[in-house]
């Protein structure tokens, strides 16, 4: 459903609206509460730009960052989980039933690395967006290219902050 409906736009005030009286029942205070319609815009509008205290808010507010995380369950194409606590060293391929995202630095550039997502079957509406939720609890969000016969493929830098959480054992990532 577009968000610009006005029933999602009065269904999100009352979210909202519940958020506020949650707030004067917490001891967090209100300014520092994440609004779930903002909450709502980040996991599902590719273009929306969060607030610049967006991360320390969602990071000082462990009700609002799980409320993410369910958000982002129930929205997912895909849930990638953290892998067995067995696992050692960087991850360069975590697959699921839904897709496989596979990590490759680059010969020619060291300092690159190719993150490739490929679905494991065709689908209408490809997912857009890829989530990581890091082992330290902070989120990082990008915004996926087209696909082409089911793969898109971006180059990042080796040191970006969803690369290395990607690469860690203890984190997940949802791709909506």
């Amino acid at each position: 459903m577009p968000a610009d409906l006005p029933i999602t736009d009065l269904a999100l005030a009352a979210v909202d609206a519940d958020y506020q009286i949650r707030d004067l029942l917490s001891e967090l205070p209100a300014a520092q509460r994440v609004p779930f319609s903002t909450l709502y815009a980040y996991a599902t509008n590719v273009t929306f730009a969060p607030p610049a205290d967006f991360a320390a808010r969602l990071a000082a507010d462990p009700r609002s960052a799980a409320d993410l995380r369910r958000l982002l369950a129930n929205l997912a194409f895909g849930h990638i989980p953290r892998l067995a606590a067995a696992a050692t060293g960087a991850v360069l391929r975590r697959e699921t039933a839904e897709a496989v995202l596979s990590l490759m630095p680059s010969r020619a550039e060291p300092g690159h690395v190719y993150l490739t997502v490929e679905l494991i079957e065709r689908v209408v509406t490809p997912p857009q967006q890829l989530f990581v939720l890091a082992a330290d609890g902070t989120w990082q969000k990008l915004v996926l290219p087209p696909f082409s016969e089911g793969v898109t493929q971006l180059i990042l830098g080796a040191e970006d902050k969803i690369v290395q959480a990607l690469g860690d054992s203890g984190s997940e990532a949802y791709l909506c």
